[in-house]
Parts: structure tokens; C-alpha cells; sequence
């Protein structure tokens, strides 16, 4: 085997077992730099196509001239006496919401979502998983809502709202939807209402941010200082809470996203550190969403005027908070008038559920990809094996089962290639003295060396890359099937057989009373079974003596940085791997049965 022939094996090799660390890298898209014109917060931002006259306010009678100010009296004074909340007499606890597919609870203060429960998914305790991170309450003040005004803002961080509905609401399937409407004043007579829609069918809420003013007298004392409402701030401080028993794996799968028009910001958590600035971003423009996202769940707020073709200019910050290991995010959208009405308001989407990728398309508002399907070229691809895996699970509801089909589907495509790629690393074995003797006789003339290797391969009809090219074309779908089978939720708890209750995760056949360096305390026997595999493969493989001692070591070494390197992924994924390679030999003997020495081996 010459030269080039080892190079392109050692290519084969750092894509076949490197390609996860260099995704780790380059799968960060980064935004363009924000333009110096940008709004500052609170300032009015024009639709796409509207005149100057569409964008301003509907609200305008809420303007007046500001008063003057006496010299001893601070600006903030003046601003704040309007803006102060009147206390609830009784404040009450906290209002739980149920359907068939979650229970929520909301805080009053704020009107916070304040618990989240999955029912249809169960966590490492056992118990429905629950996405808002208990210590939510910790989020630092004025992180939550805000409403912007020509000359001023307000905090809803901890505004007390009343609520006057049943502390207790439950949705069935045949249920519509249902609104719940918190309510906040201020003294001068200020309105604020936070309306939640909840529908039985749905993971997603319909967030309406309202403002309007009591009665004339609060118009007399609010407009002049406030002036028109411009904008609402919906936030999401809180994070997204752990969900996996291996948490090692899920950990670095935590991030945060952004999405406005074309352009996607994805921010990895385990960047953040100590420092904040290092998973903050900011665009402005047509709004898409924005989440924070775990391995296998996902908490957004989505434009859904998007979804109808229209674009919402608005803001999107995505930040951090060091101290309690979370990422965060707020959406800025501009307040219109309500029909008829003095009402100026905003609504957003709120998205808090699984990452399923068929669900989330549903949305039209591009929500589908935060769903981790690997490198952009591969995407397309891996999209389409997820279908199809979802397809099969139809017919046939067992992932392991599916698993094992679309492992043997593929290599029965893709067995042309591996039968010509097998039959060119045997020629080129058979031919091996013939090169070593050519070796031996020119080693004092490379470029004649060359020419009669080359020579030789043209009268013996052997490609010298025709063992590599083949897998080399199979690399993008056996990347493609790796990222589904890594990331897709449906493998999540799902049970094969026998010990493996859960693709999604190791497949521990039990737990040592001691740790071992990289692999620690579990005992899982699938990556065994698949790095023995690896080594029957790479035995049956032809390879020819000119790869020299370089190319039997990596042989060698294949299997055991296999195991390493699989170890600890999901179950689902090492059963895929293992009966790739138990095909693989099946299919390697095959075809050495098949094919007849040619006599190449002649000198």
C-alpha cells in the first residue's frame, strides 16, 4: 500500500473517531457584528414595509408634554410615584394548571411560571421531569418582564398581580382553550395584565403582555411622564433544569439559541464559566425565538406572527448567570393597539416541552432547528433518517428493533461499495510482493518507483484508492445516522430487550464497587460487544504489507479507542454501531468466498 494510500486511511480514521470533538468547535455559528445604529432598549423599531405613520402607537392619547420639573425635585422621584404597584390584599399561592401532557404552577409575583412537570416523561428520580430548576427563585431582580415607554420603563420582575380565577385549572383533551388573566395597578392608575392561553393538546402557551390606563385621571398623571407604551419584554430567567441520569453526557449538551430571520446564534453553556459575557448575544430584526435547551427538552418563546409570514421586528438578548450555572433569554416586541379598545399588547409563544423535531416543524417559525442534527451539510440527511426512523417505529414499536433494520438497510445500499472496495484491497494484497520487489529494485528512484507502481495498477485494473473512496462515500450517512440516533428524544427510556430498559442511555448491566480512570463505576457490556466486533472486522479486512507496522498497529489500536470512545454513549447508538460491524463481517466473509484469487501475486 503506498504513500497516499496510508493518508487517506488516516483520514478515514480521524473522521471515523475525531469528528465529535471538531463538531464541538465548528457547530457554533456566530453572529454578525450589531450594527451601531441599533435601537437602544426601549426604543421604537419599525415593521419591515410599514410608513412612518403605521409604526407610531395606536395609543397616541396617552402622550402629553412632560410637566416641569422643580429644581429640588429628582427626575426619579418623578417617575416613580406613577409606576409604584399597589399591594395585593391577599396575595394568593400558587395557581396550578394541568392538561394530559404537563402541570404547571404560576407565581403571582411576577407572573412567573414557577414549576414545569412533564407527564409523559419520567426523570432520574422517577418522577416526571421537571424543567424549571428549583432554584429559580434565585434569578436576580429585574431579569424578569418589562414595558417601555417614550420616556420610561417598567420592572415586572416582582410586580404583585391578582388573580381572581380557580387556583386549580384543569384542561381535558376535549377542552378549548383556556385563559387565565393576572392583573397589576399602580397608584396613578396604571393597568398591567399578563394573560396566559393554555391549550390541552399542546406544549405551547400564548403569553399576552397588555397595558392601558384606569380612567382619565391616570392619563392626566401617567401620559405626561411616561408618554406612549413602545415595546414589552418577555423574559426567561429561570434556565432549563437536568433531566438525565447521565448527567456527564447531558452536560454538554446544554445551550442557548437565538434566531432572527436567517440568522441562528447558538451559545454553548460549558463556555460560560465565570463569565457571563462569553454566552451573551444580541440581534435585532424579524424575530424568530429564542431558547434554552437541555439534551432532550427545550424552553422557547417564538414570534408566532412568523409562522404566518409576517415579521415582527423586535430584540433578542441571550444571556447567562454564573452563580447559578444557567443561561437566559429575553424578546422585545413592539405593543399595538388592541381592536377598538384603549389597550396597547404584545403576545408570544412559549414553548415548554420535548425536542421532538416533527412537533416543533409544526410551529413554522423554525423551531425544528434546535433539534441537534449535526454539521449544516449533514442536516438535510439526517432530517430524512429521522422521518424514516419514526416511519418504521409505526409498523414496528420497538427502537432496537428499528435500530437493527436500519443498521442492516444500510449496509445492504451500500454493499456495491463495500464489495468493490473489499475486492480492491485484496488486488491490491495479491500484488504486494510484485510492489515490494519494485521497492527493493528502484528504492534509489522515486520517480521511476512511481511510474511502474502506477504501471502495474493499470495492468492489474486496481484503483489504489479504490478501498478508501468507498467508505469515504458512506461517511456522510453514517455521520447522518449517528446525530439521530445521539439526539433523538424518541430513544429516550425507550425499551429494547432483556438489560436494555433505555436506548437513550449506558446500558449498565450493573455498577462496580469501584471506578475505573474514563470509564467509571457502570458496567456496560454493549461497548464490549462492540469493540470485539471492531476487532473481527479489522482481522477479516484485507490489507496489504505495504501499509507497513504503522497500519497494523492502528488495527490494533481501533478496537480499544472504540471502546473508550463509546463507552459511555447511549445504548441505542453502540447497538447501531455493533450491528453495523457484525454485518460488516458477514459481509467481508461473503465476499472472500466469492471472489477468486486473480494470480496477482505473481513476481
Amino acid at each position: 500500500m503506498d504513500r497516499r494510500t496510508v493518508l487517506a486511511f488516516a483520514l478515514i480514521f480521524l473522521v471515523y473517531v475525531g469528528w465529535l470533538q471538531l463538531y464541538k468547535h465548528l457547530y457554533q455559528p456566530q453572529r454578525a457584528p450589531a450594527p451601531e445604529s441599533a435601537a437602544a432598549p426601549g426604543a421604537p423599531m419599525q415593521q419591515e414595509g410599514a410608513t412612518a405613520a403605521q409604526a407610531q402607537p395606536a395609543s397616541a392619547g396617552w402622550s402629553s408634554p412632560a410637566p416641569a420639573l422643580a429644581a429640588s425635585q429628582p427626575a426619579s422621584d418623578h417617575l416613580a410615584a406613577p409606576l409604584q404597584f399597589l399591594p395585593v390584599a391577599q396575595q394568593p399561592d400558587n395557581i396550578h394548571v394541568a392538561t394530559d401532557l404537563y402541570e404547571l404552577e404560576i407565581c403571582p409575583t411576577g407572573a412567573r411560571i414557577a414549576a414545569w412537570r412533564g407527564l409523559r416523561f419520567k426523570g432520574a428520580d422517577g418522577e416526571p421531569v421537571r424543567l424549571v430548576p428549583q432554584d429559580a427563585a434565585l434569578a436576580a431582580p429585574g431579569d424578569g418582564d418589562r414595558l417601555f415607554f417614550q420616556r420610561g420603563e417598567i420592572d415586572l420582575s416582582a410586580a404583585p398581580y391578582r388573580y381572581d380565577g380557580a387556583a386549580a385549572v384543569r384542561l381535558g383533551q376535549d377542552d378549548g382553550a383556556r385563559s387565565l388573566v393576572f392583573e397589576a395597578v399602580t397608584e396613578a392608575g396604571l393597568v398591567v395584565r399578563k394573560i396566559f392561553t393554555f391549550h390541552a393538546d399542546r406544549y405551547s402557551i400564548d403569553l399576552d403582555l397588555e397595558v392601558a390606563l384606569r380612567d382619565d385621571a391616570a392619563r392626566v398623571a401617567i401620559g405626561p411622564v411616561l408618554g406612549d407604551p413602545l415595546q414589552a419584554r418577555f423574559a426567561w430567567p429561570e434556565g432549563i433544569g437536568s433531566t438525565e441520569r447521565n448527567q456527564k453526557w447531558e452536560r454538554d449538551s446544554f445551550r442557548a439559541i437565538a434566531m432572527v430571520g436567517e440568522e441562528m446564534v447558538v451559545k454553548m453553556r460549558r463556555a460560560m464559566g465565570a463569565d457571563a459575557r462569553k454566552v451573551q448575544a444580541e440581534l435585532q430584526g424579524s424575530v424568530r425565538f429564542a431558547a434554552v435547551q437541555n439534551k432532550y427538552f427545550l424552553i422557547a418563546g417564538y414570534a408566532q406572527q412568523a409562522a404566518q409570514g409576517r415579521a415582527v421586528e423586535g430584540r433578542v438578548h441571550l444571556d447567562g448567570d454564573p452563580a447559578r450555572g444557567e443561561q437566559t433569554w429575553w424578546i422585545e416586541l413592539p405593543l399595538t393597539a388592541r381592536p377598538g379598545a384603549t389597550v396597547t399588547g404584545a403576545r408570544l409563544g412559549l414553548y415548554v416541552g420535548p425536542s421532538e423535531y416533527q412537533r416543533l416543524a409544526e410551529y413554522g417559525v423554525g423551531l425544528e432547528k434546535t433539534v441537534d442534527l449535526g454539521w449544516k451539510m449533514f442536516q438535510p440527511l439526517a432530517a430524512i433518517t429521522l422521518r424514516f426512523m419514526n416511519w418504521l417505529y409505526r409498523w414496528i414499536p420497538n427502537y432496537g428493533i428499528v435500530i437493527i433494520l436500519l443498521s442492516i438497510l444500510v449496509k445492504v445500499i451500500f454493499y456495491p461499495l463495500t464489495r468493490s472496495s473489499t475486492r480492491s484491497m485484496k488486488r491490491m494484497q495479491e500484488v504486494a510482493p510484485r510492489i515490494k520487489a519494485l521497492q527493493e529494485k528502484l528504492k534509489g528512484n522515486q520517480q521511476k518507483l512511481s511510474e511502474e507502481m502506477m504501471k502495474l495498477y493499470k495492468e492489474e485494473k486496481i484503483n489504489p484508492m479504490g478501498g478508501c473512496l468507498p467508505m469515504l462515500l458512506q461517511m456522510p450517512v453514517f455521520i447522518a445516522l449517528y446525530q439521530v440516533l445521539r439526539s433523538d428524544i424518541a430513544l429516550r427510556q425507550a425499551p429494547f430487550t432483556l438489560w436494555i430498559r433505555d436506548l437513550g442511555q449506558p446500558d449498565a448491566l450493573f455498577t462496580l464497587p469501584f471506578s475505573i480512570p474514563f470509564l467509571g463505576n457502570e458496567f456496560n457490556l454493549l461497548p464490549l460487544l462492540m469493540a470485539a466486533s471492531t476487532y473481527w472486522q479489522m482481522k477479516l479486512t484485507p490489507t496489504a504489507p505495504a501499509g507497513g507496522p504503522s497500519m497494523q498497529l492502528m488495527n490494533k489500536l481501533m478496537p480499544v479507542m472504540m471502546l473508550f470512545f463509546f463507552y459511555s454513549f447511549p445504548a441505542g447508538l453502540v447497538l447501531y454501531w455493533l450491528v453495523m460491524n457484525l454485518v460488516s463481517v458477514y459481509q467481508t466473509w461473503r465476499i472472500h468466498t466469492t471472489i477468486p484469487a486473480t494470480g496477482g501475486s505473481r513476481v
